[in-house]
């Protein structure tokens, strides 16, 4: 197997810890986010009441209860297939805590794959680098994270970028999702080499991905969060993975599940 061949195993998700909803400011970084997360992932307080904060909705439905979709654990609130749903609850939505958690974390994409320190920016930060990627305005963005991986040891060129936006509703997520995928197909053909469309399945709700040569852009939406991945050396099957990955990450963390149980 060469080196940039990512370890396809089953991309799973967890259900044996639950994450919190902490609130952080402007930059998570390092040891401070261990230490928040720590706190975070301690769960539900006494194995049936939730921790303060585990158990919050997003802002666009202040005031409604987040479900967990899975079936026969729920107890009595909980409502059967099709009953009890909030309409305008965002099917799924992370905060910028659980935005660093969905990023990928080394071995998740694969044995080979290692990467830098992520971070994740709230407010007039998050809208300036969501602006500069999409060449639009981000109205409702509230956060955004980064982390650049690649093939351990530098032994080839392999490496991947992944990026997270997360804002109120999947409608201003699907605005964003269309002006990121039409400014990188601009870029490409400003530079002459312009994309052809690729088939990936991602199970992300929307997926624009495009290719040129080793190169491939990935741009998905997920309820409210938008994921972008940029990809050179990769295969198209490994990118694929990759995107699968990232998604369940973000859905894991939705639904307050650990995705590095």
């Amino acid at each position: 197997m060469r080196v940039s061949e990512f370890d396809h195993g089953p991309v799973i998700s967890g259900r044996d810890q639950s994450i919190g909803g902490v609130r952080v400011k402007a930059v998570i970084r390092g040891a401070a986010v261990a230490a928040m997360m720590a706190l975070a992932l301690t769960g539900c307080k006494d194995g049936n009441a939730p921790a303060d904060g585990a158990a919050k909705g997003s802002p666009a439905t202040e005031g409604a209860t987040a479900q967990s979709p899975a079936k026969g654990g729920g107890g009595s609130s909980a409502p059967s297939d099709g009953q009890g749903v909030t309409p305008n609850f965002p099917p799924v939505w992370v905060d910028a805590t659980g935005l660093y958690s969905a990023l990928p974390s080394d071995g998740s994409v694969g044995d080979v794959m290692v990467g830098g320190e992520p971070f994740v920016i709230q407010g007039g930060e998050a809208a300036t680098y969501c602006e500069k990627e999409t060449a639009s305005p981000c109205p409702g963005i509230q956060a955004a994270g980064h982390r650049d991986m690649e093939a351990r040891g530098n032994s080839d060129s392999t490496r991947v970028e992944f990026t997270l936006f997360t804002f109120p509703t999947a409608e201003e997520a699907g605005k964003a999702m269309k002006n990121l995928a039409d400014q990188r197909r601009k870029k490409w053909a400003e530079e002459g080499a312009p994309a052809k469309p690729v088939t990936l399945k991602t199970d992300a709700d929307a997926t624009d991905a495009m290719q040129d040569g080793d190169s491939i852009d990935v741009v998905m939406r997920v309820g409210a969060v938008v994921a972008y991945l940029d990809a050179d050396g990769a295969s198209p099957d490994n990118v694929e993975y990759a995107a699968k990955v990232q998604i369940a990450r973000v859905k894991s963390v939705s639904n307050g599940i650990n995705p590095d149980r």
